[in-house]
């Protein structure tokens, strides 16, 4: 039997790009396509029959407007669709260190390899985004500082971050969202990869987290980068470091110089296409 699926093309503003995918994953698509028209992103998805009809057209319409995007609602039926991507679906290599693979794919095991396990057909950073792979650089780079640290991971999203601060030896890793789906995500994420005793996940906002953090991440837009400033600065030990990320380049100048402002210095820069990322000492 044919399975029946509907093909969403989305289109909107780069700089809530992750948060759409993650949206559509979350309704059942098993991956995301990205592309540029005219200044903006168009993402392409296929989402099951079932699963749209009990969610609501219109109420995806309604979610997507919400991050300032539009989308268009086709039918599509297609026999291996899913079969096919999971084939395509490969690891991701971050370092000679950390490695990102889907949880169906089998890799050998080696000496000093942190392995992090994902299931891209859930929401959220599945660690492929250009944002996402510069924090994680960014904690290979401080592995030697965040062992045996406490971090915070703002907006935590799948999880990943976190997952990987406590694989790199964190004493405690607080990860927090205001999304409850996030929440959802990143507590199964943190069991898949048996961190649940080093990471524990919150619904508070940053204003209501208690403690310092040797460490802190926030991959985020600039423009709540630059709100939460002098939150993050409050939450950050002195001779911490900060890594913000899911920063567009022509918005990285006003990140920090927002950062500078509070006393910050800027340790490093990564960048990658059209994303920046930050680290402040």
């Amino acid at each position: 039997m044919i399975k029946r699926w509907f093909e969403i093309t989305a289109t909107g503003p780069a700089e809530t790009t992750e948060h759409v995918t993650a949206l559509l994953i979350d309704m059942g698509s098993p991956g995301v396509m990205e592309d540029e028209q005219e200044g903006k992103k168009v993402l392409k998805a296929y989402i099951p029959s079932d699963s749209l009809l009990r969610s609501n057209k219109n109420a995806l319409k309604e979610r997507l407007r919400n991050y300032g995007w539009t989308c268009r609602v086709n039918p599509f039926e297609n026999l291996d669709w899913l079969t096919k991507w999971k084939e395509h679906i490969k690891p991701i290599r971050i370092s000679n260190r950390i490695l990102i693979k889907p949880t169906w794919r089998k890799i050998a095991k080696k000496a000093g390899r942190i392995i992090i396990e994902i299931d891209p057909g859930m929401a959220f950073g599945t660690g492929s985004h250009a944002s996402t792979i510069m924090c994680l650089k960014a904690a290979d780079k401080l592995a030697h500082i965040i062992k045996g640290k406490n971090v915070l991971d703002v907006g935590t999203g799948s999880g990943i971050l976190a997952i990987t601060a406590a694989k790199l030896g964190a004493r405690k890793v607080v990860a927090i969202d205001i999304d409850q789906e996030a929440l959802r995500v990143a507590r199964r994420n943190i069991r898949l990869n048996n961190v649940s005793k080093k990471v524990a996940v919150s619904a508070k906002p940053l204003d209501k987290i208690k403690g310092k953090f040797f460490i802190i991440f926030a991959n985020i837009i600039a423009e709540e980068l630059t709100k939460i400033a002098s939150q993050l600065k409050d939450r950050l030990m002195d001779n911490g470091f900060l890594i913000l990320s899911g920063i567009l380049q022509e918005r990285s100048h006003e990140v920090e110089t927002a950062y500078k402002g509070l006393g910050f210095k800027l340790f490093k820069t990564y960048s990658k296409g059209e994303w920046v990322c930050l680290i402040f000492h």
